[in-house]
């Protein structure tokens, strides 16, 4: 049997649904699902609209339950009951309504078929009792499908179907806590190979750089355009495939992203800037990455910022889970893999990028405000204040330090060094792949600005280096 079929059943069977909204007259708190009733609601009473003229679609069972039940009493034809509807239906994004309710399935799926599987009577999935869950946890761990870390999604799915229908959250307290514990020690007695997700390295991202500045192939030049944006801005994923191109501004100065997360609602704009800094980038390899995508793409105001333009967007494909496919794609060509124990996911640019800043100085309210995290707390999360500081975190987030800086000319990423003022100068040498590139360098003086040198990128596997002093 179909485990999509019995969560829908289950919320189907809690509140009636036709056309998609069921709209009871004379409807009363819901009671318990009983199987033995053949899947009907349990109400005081259970007539209802059946020819309601103003029915309004809003979607899956677990969304036309949840109107259902709030505006049970309601006449639909007074002003604002249908926006009503719909706005509680908008109440959470798509994306993660679709996650609760595959796991709210999983989770009636156990309760039902698996019990009657074995010849035993299936148990209440809605309101589940706290011993249910534990049940559930039990399954899981023997079923080997889902890791210790990855739970609490599945708890949450749990808890969030029985608070819109009026129920106590079941999956909380001391005894849950106890056997995600024990959960979490099972597991890591059956391997050796335990890893933890972990911050992504400046030093890796830079290779991306590199590899973007390099590559023949448009599909390469995406990935890697999009993975150093979203390090660069300590970006979620969920940026990476809701972001159009009217979201995006560029220029030689800067790159601003108007951003779309999931902590963000549709009509608030949250506009974060990173503008050009010489001083830590002065071969602008970073600003060349991103503008040699916008002006190979081409985009329309209206596409999507990461896509490709023959893509199919309505594809299921498209989510957030795509950069970290990308992510593993560009690893497996610099054939980077990560140390033991440590676990690189999409998610670890958001950790990697806030991590890189912090390291090199970069104060702990600024992560917090570049990052759109609410809080501090929330941030540090996300930040490894074991990591060391390198050049290649410098070049990525040197823009956010506020110290003093001398504007006397391009600094050199590999040794801090500058030239001074007057007739010497330090040419730079950058690599970026085989592929030899030529970058302008301006030196500025306090009276002057002179185009002295070029940096040439040269070799794809050497280092940055200086190159001897030009005069």
């Amino acid at each position: 049997m179909a485990s999509t079929r019995v969560g829908s059943q289950v919320l189907v069977q809690l509140v009636r649904s036709r056309q998609q909204l069921l709209l009871s007259a004379l409807g009363s708190d819901l009671r318990p699902y009983r199987s033995d009733l053949d899947g009907k609601l349990v109400t005081e009473e259970s007539a209802v609209l059946d020819d309601c003229p103003d029915l309004v679609c809003v979607g899956d069972p677990w969304t036309s339950g949840l109107v259902s039940r709030a505006l049970r009493n309601v006449d639909m034809r007074r002003p604002g009951a249908a926006q009503a509807s719909l706005l509680l239906s908008r109440g959470r994004r798509p994306s993660t309504k679709c996650s609760y309710a595959s796991k709210f399935d999983r989770f009636c799926f156990f309760c039902d078929d698996e019990q009657v599987l074995v010849g035993l009577e299936p148990l209440c999935s809605m309101p589940a009792a706290p011993s249910t869950v534990l049940l559930y946890l039990g399954y899981l761990q023997a079923e080997d499908k889902v890791h210790a870390s990855s739970l609490q999604p599945y708890l949450s799915a749990i808890n969030q179907a029985h608070i819109d229908f009026g129920f106590p959250a079941p999956a909380m307290g001391h005894l849950l806590r106890l056997a995600r514990r024990g959960f979490a020690e099972v597991e890591g007695e059956a391997t050796l190979t335990t890893a933890v997700r972990s911050p992504l390295p400046s030093a890796v991202a830079f290779r991306f750089l590199q590899l973007g500045l390099a590559t023949d192939c448009f599909y390469t030049l995406r990935a890697c355009a999009c993975l150093t944006a979203q390090f660069a801005w300590f970006a979620r994923a969920d940026t990476g495939v809701l972001m159009r191109k009217a979201h995006v501004s560029l220029s030689s100065a800067a790159m601003s992203i108007n951003e779309r997360t999931k902590t963000i609602a549709r009509n608030q704009a949250a506009p974060i800037i990173r503008p050009q800094d010489w001083f830590f980038d002065p071969a602008n390899l970073f600003m060349s990455l991103q503008q040699r995508w916008a002006s190979e793409r081409r985009h329309a105001e209206t596409d999507f910022y990461w896509s490709l333009p023959d893509e199919n967007l309505s594809s299921s494909c498209w989510n957030s889970s795509i950069v970290n496919h990308w992510l593993q794609e560009i690893l497996d060509i610099l054939d980077i893999q990560p140390p033991a124990g440590v676990l690189w996911s999409a998610h670890s640019l958001r950790s990697g990028g806030a991590t890189g800043a912090y390291s090199i100085g970069v104060d702990s309210l600024i992560v917090m405000r570049f990052g759109l995290w609410k809080c501090l707390t929330s941030a540090q999360i996300y930040i490894d204040v074991l990591a060391l500081p390198d050049v290649f975190a410098r070049l990525f987030f040197g823009h956010l330090l506020r110290t003093d800086r001398p504007l006397l000319g391009p600094q050199s990423v590999a040794h801090g060094l500058w030239a001074p003022p007057g007739a010497t100068y330090r040419h730079c040498v950058f690599n970026a792949g085989p592929r030899p590139v030529v970058v302008s360098i301006t030196l500025v003086d306090s009276m002057l600005t002179q185009s002295v040198s070029s940096a040439e990128i040269l070799d794809f596997n050497s280092d940055l280096i200086d190159a001897p002093v030009r005069s």
